[in-house]
């Protein structure tokens, strides 16, 4: 089998730094390339076309049955607060276009595979690409328009309902849907109508996140500044509008009036296009003596970083699925964070008390709090949802891709661009 994956996210664990304007590396990176290279030992033959940096091959094989090429038209480097760089997309779906045009006759996949966070470029991709290459397509929602969404910005609010009608247009001519969670393929099979049957379910997997001795853990953590004997609570992913992190700060400031709990320490794991505007809040808050900043860190430092905080704080604006939340849960860690998307079957699974209702600071404040003077308790229902997390976000989900793509190219398979819209 043949699948051309074609996303502007992806994880290139081939670097130890990361430049934020080239869309900082989060969770959906990461499960795309964890996915990729356990379809490649499956013996799905694949090519990637995404977004890189200067100093990236061009055009690297990651292992037997795996080619990335980064897929860029030149644009200037002109920073945005949404995507890193303006234009940053648009250049890869110009890019995507033109390189599809020799794989009709070089490279013909079976199938192409398109990740969609609820932006115009990747969701035109599909469409477009079947008709370049005569290729059906298959279309996974990260985040969905339709269900989960929301608008980041006043020009986002603007082409809302154009790139709404997109996802619209795009479910309807892929050969195959999946999404994260029940509850968005539920909400999609609503409100387009489609059947059902059509979307499959494919959550995120927490590949070999494990907790790590808790020696190993708070010593990583030390040497990243954190200080010894206080609360360590976290944030751990790209810092950009829809994860929340003006909340979070609002939180920290609050923090020892409402929490309950002693004097914490804030920790701050990666990097992003507002990562530059944190950083000044936490100055203009006085807090700059409570955060530890790590910028960008390798996908191998989370279980150490997960294990040793005290709590995981989401205060994300919307949330697929959480694959954070996933990883620090897996590492015994509890999460509190806003009542949203995926949050609510995630977390709202294990300890429903530490989600809150989106927008209230002081709620959230309290309810890390808990999670922090309340640990054994939060702990101990950690714990005992380890098994049913593993059995749910475990590494059985490639063997559902692998059915997801096998339904696609059946004989009862329906639609498709590849096909007559």
């Amino acid at each position: 089998m043949r699948v051309l994956r074609l996303t502007p996210f992806f994880h290139h664990d081939c670097v130890t730094e990361w430049p934020a304007e080239f869309d900082a590396v989060g969770g959906m990176q990461v499960q795309i390339l964890h996915l990729s290279r356990e379809l490649a030992g499956r013996g799905v033959e694949q090519q990637v076309m995404t977004v890189g940096f200067p100093g990236l091959p061009r055009t690297r094989t990651d292992r037997p049955g795996l080619v990335v090429r980064v897929t860029r038209a030149p644009l200037p480097r002109l920073r945005s607060e949404l995507t890193g760089l303006v234009g940053l997309n648009q250049a890869w779906l110009a890019a995507v276009l033109t390189s599809s045009v020799p794989l009709r006759r070089r490279w013909r996949p079976d199938l192409i595979h398109v990740h969609a966070d609820g932006q115009l470029w990747a969701l035109l991709a599909g469409p477009l690409v079947s008709r370049i290459t005569g290729a059906p397509y298959c279309l996974t929602l990260h985040c969905s328009r339709l269900a989960v969404y929301e608008p980041m910005s006043r020009f986002d609010r603007f082409q809302h309902r154009l790139v709404h009608a997109v996802e619209r247009y795009a479910l309807r001519h892929a050969r195959r849907v999946s999404t994260l969670t029940s509850r968005t393929a539920d909400t999609v099979a609503r409100v387009l109508p489609m059947d059902r049957a059509r979307i499959d379910v494919l959550p995120d997997s927490v590949g070999a996140v494990r907790p790590v001795p808790a020696s190993v853990a708070d010593g990583f953590v030390r040497e990243l500044g954190v200080p010894d004997g206080v609360p360590v609570v976290g944030w751990v992913g790209r810092v950009a509008h829809e994860k929340g992190w003006r909340d979070f700060v609002a939180m920290a400031a609050r923090w020892d009036d409402l929490s309950g709990a002693p004097g914490a320490v804030f920790l701050v794991v990666g990097d992003g296009p507002q990562s530059g505007r944190m950083r000044e809040a936490v100055a203009a808050a006085g807090l700059a003596d409570r955060f530890v900043f790590t910028g960008f860190l390798p996908h191998d430092a989370v279980p150490s970083v997960m294990t040793a905080l005290d709590v995981l704080v989401m205060p994300s604006a919307h949330e697929e699925l959480g694959g954070s939340a996933l990883e620090a849960m897996v590492c015994g860690t509890p999460v509190a964070g806003y009542a949203v998307g995926g949050l609510r079957d995630t977390v709202g699974g294990v300890t429903p008390s530490l989600l809150v209702e989106r927008g209230d600071v002081d709620a959230l404040a309290r309810a890390a709090g808990h999670a922090v003077t309340e640990a054994r308790a939060h702990r101990k229902a950690v714990d005992a949802a380890l098994p049913d997390l593993l059995a749910a976000y475990g590494d059985d989900t490639t063997d559902r891709a692998l059915e997801h793509y096998q339904r696609a190219l059946g004989p009862e398979a329906e639609g498709g661009a590849g096909w007559r819209p």
